[in-house]
């Protein structure tokens, strides 16, 4: 009931239609879809797929993911991972659904789909960074966690 709820207020919110299709939704952001997953009763699995990883670079672009998801300091609080099936790069975060109303829901949403769109930009102009936390224009976005 509560995907359900949030559903319906993020559609209310964004005035566009969001269809619950069996614990599973769909948004498009700036041309990425982003979808929504019931993952159990309590939580919001929001994923992204940002494409397949090129060979070339493939190994920079492991690393710079792996340090990304170190104290989520290039992805906001999401985890890039590595799909095998398809060699696809994917980012995906989980929320408590009863945390989310309306509008804690959209900005969860515009801030995952600002990583997803920066790490699918680097993705299809294929040059992955060779050093470095996270992407120059992603450095300090979410602010910093921890500094050492």
């Amino acid at each position: 009931m509560e995907f359900k709820r949030l559903l319906d207020s993020l559609a209310e919110t964004l005035g566009i239609e969001i269809t619950d299709e069996g614990g599973a939704a769909a948004v498009e952001v700036d041309g990425l879809t982003v979808l929504l997953h019931q993952a159990d009763d309590d939580l919001l699995l929001v994923h992204a797929d940002l494409g397949e990883v090129p060979a070339a670079g493939r190994d920079a672009l492991a690393a710079a993911a792996l340090r990304a998801n170190f104290l989520y300091q290039g992805t906001g609080g999401a985890t890039l991972a590595f799909n095998p099936r398809d060699g696809h790069l994917h980012l995906q975060k989980y929320n408590w659904l009863d945390r989310l109303d309306a509008e804690k829901a959209l900005d969860t949403l515009s801030r995952f789909a600002d990583v997803a769109l920066t790490w699918q930009k680097m993705l299809a102009d294929s040059c992955p960074p060779s050093s470095g936390d996270a992407p120059d224009d992603m450095a300090g976005a979410h602010g910093t966690f921890m500094q050492v």
